[in-house]
């Protein structure tokens, strides 16, 4: 007897401007203009600001949205699966870096969490990485 296929979610960043393609999922995970289940992923303004300011270092702002995402888990669990029922999930922000560059944006914590959660449920997962338009 064959087993059936396990799903598997392919999640990958991008800038805010990412337009997607068939198929995938594009979730924009701002605080100033996330809505619905992109929402749910966002920083909060204080983290935000704290960040622009230099007031908080890349380690403290890494505790503080692991943090939220682990609050946003417990109370909803049921965003974090439906993210990961998605084919392909693009996670999108307005940040510049990228990560072959700082590794300092909330999208690319949000993947290790993503991957986390998706290993507890048994989801299969893979990190696709940064993509662009392809325009």
């Amino acid at each position: 007897m064959t087993e059936p296929t396990k799903h598997i979610c392919r999640v990958g960043t991008a800038r805010i401007d990412y337009q997607g393609r068939v198929g995938q999922r594009v979730l924009n995970t701002t605080i100033k203009s996330g809505t619905g289940l992109g929402a749910v992923f966002a920083p909060t303004w204080k983290m935000v600001m704290q960040s622009k300011r230099d007031e908080i270092t890349w380690d403290e702002y890494r505790r503080q949205y692991t943090d939220l995402m682990r609050q946003r888990y417990q109370a909803h669990p049921s965003a974090f699966l439906e993210a990961l029922s998605s084919n392909e999930l693009i996670v999108c922000c307005y940040c510049k870096d990228t990560y072959a560059t700082t590794k300092h944006c909330h999208r690319y914590i949000l993947v290790e969490i993503l991957a986390k959660v998706a290993q507890h449920h048994g989801i299969g997962f893979e990190a696709i990485g940064e993509v662009r338009n392809t325009r």
